[in-house]
Parts: structure tokens; C-alpha cells; sequence
């Protein structure tokens, strides 16, 4: 549910003022208010920014232009507002309109993610409430929804940050399109055409989305030297930052590659490419995170004690150099790690996916994400692939 339900894996001062029609126009009370414009009408949500300071310091900093966002298209640092001219991309009938994916297929996002801040005060309770889409723990973007019924199932899962105060017609219209029957993408796009950000009260006035923690989006000096054959590409590295790679070798189309993020010194600050007949071009960009993210670059020569919560037994995986290691499950007995792949992400690492073997009762393959509260210790999820697949989960620590 909630990894088909939203996004991946992107940052914004002038506030604008919209004039906008009635259902949005209605006098209304202090606070800061979102006013949306579409290409089917309007609407308006009231922003909690009390209780969601960050993420809602994140919307108006995306939906004004206040903070830097990634182009993921260019690799350039963009302050324009990123929401205008975004698609309602995902439109389920009686259950929730989604935006805020720039490529509008739901698998893209502003370049960075952030922290959930899912408080009770917020549920699901009630119809028409605001919330941030996401691909799993602490992996909020850009990407939103507002459901149209109550969904007490989602309470936990996502981050609200605000509700439908004015044109609760319109969300019901949208959200009642024609779709697509297997992606629930409208048949007939529905553009927004521009969110105005309002605020009303000193409250309101003196809220600053600057200092929530939030990451701060950059673009990165490279400095290129040839060596034999191949080329070096140098760069300033800090603790805390995600570097990304863009090359091209026609300035239209760029290929992403991401360089991980630094948890702990010494940083890497130079990488090689081979030499080729055609040319190629670089750029990159950085995302400063406000502190360490935990999850490592690698797991190699680590050991990870994973136990989980059916049966409260622990696999135990010593990961090498090679891409293998071996493993103890005292269930099944010791074996081998065969394959492995470890990719990590802001806020937590994935084992996409991990295959088993050296004995006759081997583990099934599976795939693992591994959120992190600490440096070495946090919980995990996934699914065990065998002849059914099953989901896992329990606590995990790593050294």
C-alpha cells in the first residue's frame, strides 16, 4: 500500500498573494492558508504549521520558490515555483488526488527528502485532509495527497500537514475524472496552475521556513584533470551531504548518479571516468542535510543481527568485500550469503535484494529496508520471497 502509494525519492522568500474565487475567497481565520489553482477550479487548504513546522516550511518554500529544489531533468538548482504547471498524476476514486511528482508519474520528486512528523493531533479521522506522499519512514518530497473519505488506515503512516477549508467541490471533481485503470493516472490531465501562499496573523506572519532543519539544495564546482585514461573529477565534500553526479554526452539528456552521503569522515571527494570517443559533460549537486542521516555508503566487513518480530529469532549476517558473507539463523542453521546489493538512501539502507544459500534449508531471497534511529541500531521491513511471498519485520542492529 504505502510503497504504490507515492513518492521517492527535492528545497524555497516572497510570499505570493493570490486573487482567487469563491469557495477560496471566504473570510477565514488566523493562520497560513494554501490557495490552489487548477485547471478545474480552486481550492483552499489550511496549513498547520504549529504542528508540521518542517513540512510545512517545506510546501511554501517548494510552492513559492523560497528554497532551492533540484531539477532532476538538469542537475541545476531551480528557486521557481515548483508546483505550477504539476499534474494531479495519481486519482482514486472515493480515496485520495495526488500531486507533486514533475515528471508525473509518481517516481520523482524536488531531489532531497526529509523527516516524518506524524503527531496525533492529526488523523485521518475526517475527509479532505493534506497530507505528504512518501515511499516509506522519513522519505517525504514534494509529493502530496488529499484524501476525499476517511482513512483511518493511513494514520501513522503519512504526514498530515494541513486540510481542506474552501472548495471541498472541486477536490470531489478532480477526484472523480476519468483514469487510467491501472495506473489511476487521469486520462485527461489536471494541471495545477499555481499555489498561493497566505498568511493571516502575527502567528502566521512571523512563522520562517528557514529554520526547521530542512535540506539545503546546492549545485557543486567540479574541477576535471586527465589522468591516462581516464578522467578524475574533484569536489569540496562535508559531513552530512548527498552528492549527485549528472553526465551527458548531448546536453539534452542526463543520466543521474548518485555518490551517497557522507556519514563520517574521511569523504570522498574524487572520482574517475574512463575516457571515451565522445564527449561527455558534468555537473553536480549537493543536498546538505541538518545532521547525520546514519544510514552507511557500504556494509562491507559489517556485521547486521536482524530479529524478527514472528518468531523473535536472529539472522545474523557478516557481509565481506566480495559482494557475499555468510550468515547464522539458528532456525535453519549457518550458511552463505551468496549476492547481495546494499543502497543507501537519506534516513535509511536497502539489502535490494539479498539472495542466501550453502545448505539444504537456505533462506529464502529477500528484500530488506533498514530504517535507522541511531548509527547502529533502528528496525527493518520487507519481503521474503518464498513459494508465498511474505512480509518481515523486527529490529536490527549493526556494527
Amino acid at each position: 500500500m504505502r510503497r504504490c502509494f507515492f513518492s521517492f525519492v527535492a528545497a524555497s522568500v516572497a510570499l505570493l498573494y493570490l486573487t482567487v474565487s469563491a469557495p477560496t475567497a471566504l473570510a477565514q481565520s488566523n493562520g497560513i492558508y494554501a490557495d490552489f489553482t487548477t485547471s478545474m477550479g480552486s481550492f483552499t487548504c489550511k496549513l498547520e504549521y504549529a504542528i508540521a513546522p518542517r513540512t510545512v516550511a517545506n510546501f511554501i518554500g517548494l510552492a513559492t520558490g523560497q528554497r532551492p529544489w533540484l531539477d532532476l531533468k538538469t542537475g541545476g538548482t531551480r528557486t521557481t515555483p515548483f508546483y505550477d504547471g504539476i499534474t494531479f498524476h495519481r486519482v482514486v476514486t472515493n480515496f485520495v488526488i495526488q500531486a507533486g511528482s514533475p515528471n508525473g508519474n509518481g517516481t520523482d520528486g524536488p531531489g532531497y527528502v526529509f523527516r516524518d512528523e506524524i503527531k496525533p493531533a492529526l488523523r485521518f479521522t475526517n475527509p479532505f485532509m493534506l497530507a505528504m506522499a512518501n515511499s516509506g519512514t522519513n522519505s517525504n518530497g514534494s509529493q502530496f495527497f488529499v484524501t476525499v473519505s476517511p482513512q483511518p488506515s493511513l494514520n501513522d503512516g503519512y504526514t498530515i500537514f494541513g486540510e481542506v477549508v474552501g472548495g471541498t467541490n472541486v477536490v470531489k471533481s478532480i477526484n472523480s475524472v476519468a483514469v487510467d485503470l491501472f495506473s489511476n493516472k487521469p486520462l485527461t490531465n489536471v494541471v495545477i496552475q499555481s499555489i498561493g501562499i497566505r498568511r493571516e496573523g502575527t502567528a502566521a506572519l512571523a512563522f520562517d521556513i528557514n529554520t526547521n532543519g530542512l535540506p539545503l539544495v546546492t549545485n557543486l564546482a567540479l574541477k576535471i584533470a586527465s589522468i591516462s585514461n581516464q578522467y578524475a573529477l574533484s569536489f569540496t565534500n562535508k559531513l552530512f551531504v548527498n552528492n549527485l553526479l549528472f553526465d551527458s554526452d548531448n546536453l539534452k539528456d542526463w543520466y543521474i548518479e548518485d555518490l551517497g552521503t557522507e556519514i563520517s569522515a574521511p569523504f570522498t571527494n574524487r572520482i574517475f571516468k574512463l575516457s571515451e570517443p565522445v564527449s561527455h559533460y558534468y555537473s553536480a549537486a549537493q543536498i546538505q542535510y541538518a545532521g547525520s542521516t546514519y544510514a552507511p555508503r557500504y556494509v562491507t566487513n559489517r556485521t547486521c543481527a536482524l530479529k524478527f518480530s514472528f518468531n523473535n529469532a536472529t539472522l545474523t549476517i557478516k557481509f565481506d568485500a566480495l559482494g557475499t558473507g555468510t550468515y547464522t539463523y539458528p532456525p535453519t542453521g549457518p550458511g552463505k550469503v551468496t549476492t547481495y546489493a546494499w543502497l543507501q538512501e537519506p534516513y535509511r539502507g536497502r539489502l535490494w535484494p539479498i539472495y542466501y544459500g550453502g545448505n539444504s534449508n537456505a533462506l529464502f531471497p529477500m528484500q530488506l529496508t533498514l530504517n535507522f534511529n541511531t548509527a547502529t541500531s533502528g528496525w527493518f521491513e520487507g519481503t521474503a520471497y518464498g513459494p508465498t511471498p511474505s512480509h518481515v519485520d523486527g529490529t536490527f542492529t549493526i556494527n
